[in-house]
């Protein structure tokens, strides 16, 4: 019976502190920003507030967020609201191949090469 009480402990601690290893990489991973251009294009999932980064980051992971816009309210300078997005993963974002057709026809300057001069008509006028 003691042997049976004994694993049963020993696999609760484990699963216990499995899932809050898990928690605390999810946590820093959150991305945390005030620029409202970084979350275009991501889902929005709720808010959150809070006058702790670490327990604001907790609250975005349990909403399944990854991304947090961040606002500072006036009125309480203590607290930090964010608005929580999940975001597609970074391996989504656009690249070369799906860039527009201008910025592919422009081939890059080879290694060690210095950058050509610029046109003769953007110098700025003699005064």
């Amino acid at each position: 019976m003691a042997l049976r009480l004994a694993a049963a402990i020993v696999l609760v601690t484990a699963s216990v502190a499995a899932a809050e290893d898990a928690t605390k990489v999810a946590m820093a991973r959150v991305r945390l920003t005030t620029d409202p251009k970084v979350p275009v294009g991501c889902t929005t999932l709720g808010t959150v507030d809070d006058n702790s980064l670490r327990d604001l980051r907790r609250k975005v992971v349990r909403l399944g967020g990854d991304t947090a816009l961040l606002s500072f309210p006036v009125e309480h300078l203590e607290r930090v609201n964010a608005v929580v997005f999940r975001c597609p993963p970074a391996s989504a974002a656009p690249t070369a191949s799906r860039a527009p057709a201008a910025m592919r026809s422009v081939p890059a300057p080879p290694n060690g090469a210095p950058p050509p001069p610029p046109p003769a008509s953007s110098a700025p006028a003699p005064r």
